[in-house]
């Protein structure tokens, strides 16, 4: 019999703003606010969230910020046991500690931890006992002080950011100079077993082989079983709708072990646009007692590159990424299932099929809601910029996210690991030449990755488009690239595969108006926020357009940056912090979708229409109609045409043709519609200003305020 003691309220909390409790021994619970050691007060938490979330009333800017990161805390829980809860395994579990702690019970130091998204646990059954035992966790995120050539004038780029948590410093628009999350979130649990159980959490590899084969491997370590006593695990895998057991397999264990097993007449998992998200349920048992149950998904993903392809093929069918980055707050302890469902249902009625969940990583929920809803994850590591260049320290991001290889290998709807995001940004020389590639810890970390999880490709350095064991592309042209520039000037390039592009404009103001004294900083921002949201929605619209024209030749993807503000200043997304669309949400939307129809437009010229069909559909002949309207309301162009749409394929219609007459000053709105035979409206697309771009927002992206963190665009 097993039983499990929710320990995840109840702590107290006091920083040690000298950094001398290990020194106290504060560990042994003695009460040093006696004159002399300036120990703080213990005061309650009202729950395990960040510590910013928790006491300071705005979490987000501000200088005050940085006094949470500037000494470490202490945490102390008390446990009352009884006899019968102090006999047998006994397992301390931490779902999130962010960033380093080091954890004591009854006095006695129990061992250390690094990382912010691992969970991690500790054998007490030797150290608790019946009555109160006492708890105590030390837990620091500390500023960095190494800046790569003491470039001081660069230190957003140029701070070696020694802990493996991607986009804390990231003070260009995106999280405020002041903020680095701290602190024990999610759940705390202490689990008592009378009979044999499982050190941690499984380690679930789940995929589809070439041969259309279901593969499954579970691999764990059992305590409490001697060598003359080995337990029995049972597998068992049924489908959900039918009953249908695929398998159901017994294997003996003892200590580390790994169960094999190949499972036949399975349905492939697909996303959402290719097919079905089939899943089945699968339960894990120890000596009969329960010890995972879950939904798991098989298929088998590919990745194609060479010189001129970058392209996912899902269970043999190629798949046109539409995709979106995902980092839906800095605090990562503020989501729960509700918030990533309210996202992700946004997502996917927007069109998309895959988010990057961007240098960091989520919470258990997100990933079981994405395997549910059929929407792919590409999974970043937190490698951002600049790190040490030092073998410890990349010996430690090594560890730190094989471990999250492992934890995420459970689910269908990962599809790929990034090693290093925008490793050559820095690196002299730049790109996929630069250190961080070719030396450290680009090989190490890619080797690792490949080797934990064959079943998955892996992309090395995002951005190195040229790198063929990487191959995705970022562009901001007419958003971040300075001098100010044009969005058009991405006429007639091409990009394989591009995972980010996007531009930073704020959501409705109503929202931005009860912030105190960001609302007064931001004020003059206001009367701008038409300007910048129409800029935002044709700058996304025009990207868009530009890779779907170029569907399969040779692009095969796009990732827009990004779906939602992280923080209430910062204005990538297409919702805000609060989750209210911006006016580019609609649009993306109608864009979005799998079946499309656009213009073949470069800035000043329509060279023909495109109409692509990303699904597995065959939609036989449908018509194609076109209508273009001049500024006085009167018709100057108008059409039709009949194609066949095939599956995953796009059709270039030519008859289309114009040119911006620059002379008369006129500009030209278009109507696009694609109707089945049954005059049923697949898609439809319009133009506003086919001919009129708006220029590059006055002061972007240079002007910043660093204690707000936000963009100000203008001078």
């Amino acid at each position: 019999m097993n039983k499990q003691l929710d320990i995840s309220s109840d702590w107290s909390v006091l920083q040690d703003v000298n950094d001398v409790g290990e020194r106290l021994k504060l560990y042994e619970d003695r009460d040093c606010t006696q004159v002399g050691p300036q120990i703080s007060e213990w005061e309650p938490l009202p729950a395990l969230e960040h510590l910013q979330c928790l006491l300071d009333e705005q979490p987000y800017w501000g200088r005050r910020l940085r006094y949470f990161n500037q000494a470490p805390w202490w945490y102390r829980r008390l446990i009352k046991l009884d006899n019968s809860e102090t006999d047998g395994k006994i397992l301390l579990r931490f779902s999130n500690v962010d960033y380093f702690c080091k954890v004591w019970m009854n006095g006695q130091l129990l061992g250390s931890h690094e990382g912010y998204s691992e969970s991690f646990v500790f054998d007490v059954s030797n150290v608790v006992h019946s009555g109160t035992n006492i708890l105590m966790v030390k837990v620091w995120s500390p500023w960095d002080r190494q800046i790569r050539n003491d470039d001081v004038e660069n230190r957003t780029y140029m701070v070696e950011r020694r802990l493996v948590k991607g986009t804390y410093e990231h003070d260009d628009g995106l999280i405020a100079r002041d903020v680095n999350p701290v602190g024990i979130y999610g759940k705390v649990t202490l689990s008592i077993h009378e009979s044999a159980c499982l050190a941690e959490d499984p380690r679930l590899s789940v995929w589809m082989d070439d041969q259309g084969r279901g593969r499954i491997i579970v691999r764990g370590k059992a305590l409490g079983c001697g060598n003359d006593h080995p337990s029995l695990l049972r597998t068992l895998v049924r489908d959900p709708v039918d009953g249908r057991v695929l398998l159901d397999a017994d294997k003996q264990v003892q200590g580390s072990f790994e169960f094999k097993a190949a499972v036949d007449g399975v349905t492939p998992w697909f996303t959402w646009d290719l097919g079905e998200p089939k899943l089945y349920d699968m339960t894990l048992s120890l000596d009969g007692e329960q010890v995972e149950s879950r939904k798991i998904g098989f298929r088998n993903v590919k990745l194609d590159r060479d010189e001129s392809t970058t392209r996912f093929v899902l269970n043999g069918k190629p798949l046109y990424v539409r995709g979106t980055s995902y980092f839906p707050d800095v605090y990562i302890s503020r989501m729960h299932r509700m918030r990533y469902l309210r996202d992700l249902q946004a997502i996917k009625m927007a069109g998309f099929n895959l988010i990057r969940v961007h240098v960091h990583v989520e919470k258990p929920e997100l990933y079981d809601l994405c395997d549910r809803m059929g929407i792919a994850v590409i999974q970043d590591s937190e490698y951002n910029w600049n790190q040490p260049r030092t073998s410890e320290w990349a010996e430690t991001f090594v560890r730190l996210f094989v471990s999250t290889v492992k934890t995420l290998d459970r689910h269908a709807s990962v599809f790929s690991w990034i090693c290093l995001n925008e490793p050559g940004v820095v690196d002299v020389p730049k790109g996929t030449q630069g250190t961080a590639m070719q030396v450290s810890p680009g090989p190490a970390i890619y080797r690792e990755v490949t080797r934990t999880d064959p079943t998955r490709p892996v992309i090395k350095g995002s951005y190195c488009a040229d790198d063929l064991t990487s191959g995705d592309s970022h562009n901001y042209t007419g958003s971040l690239d300075t001098p100010p520039t044009s969005y058009t000037l991405i006429d007639g390039t091409k990009e394989k595969f591009n995972t980010e592009f996007g531009f930073d404009a704020p959501g409705y103001f109503g929202n931005l108006r009860n912030l105190g004294t960001l609302t007064e900083r931001i004020a003059a921002l206001e009367p701008l926020t038409g300007t910048l949201q129409r800029y935002q929605t044709e700058l996304l619209k025009y990207y868009i357009e530009h890779y779907r024209c170029q569907r399969a030749a040779p692009n095969w993807g796009y990732v827009q940056f990004m779906f939602i503000d992280l923080c209430p200043q910062s204005f990538y997304g297409l919702l805000d912090w609060w989750g209210q669309p911006k006016p580019a949400y609609e649009v993306v939307a109608r864009i979005n979708q799998p079946i499309g129809v656009f213009l073949n437009r470069c800035s000043k010229k329509i060279s023909g229409l495109v109409v692509a069909n990303d699904s597995p559909k065959d939609l036989g002949q449908v018509s194609v109609t076109w209508r273009f309207v001049n500024s006085q309301g009167y018709e100057v162009l108008k059409g039709n045409a009949s194609i066949s749409l095939a599956p995953f394929s796009s059709v270039q219609i030519q008859e289309v043709s114009l040119a911006s007459q620059q002379n008369d000053g006129d500009d030209l709105s278009a109507y696009l519609t694609l109707c089945d035979g049954e005059k049923r409206v697949l898609a439809s697309n319009s133009y506003d200003s086919v001919f009129s771009h708006p220029e590059h927002p006055s002061g972007h992206p240079v002007r910043l305020s660093h204690e707000f963190g936000v963009r100000l665009y203008s001078a």
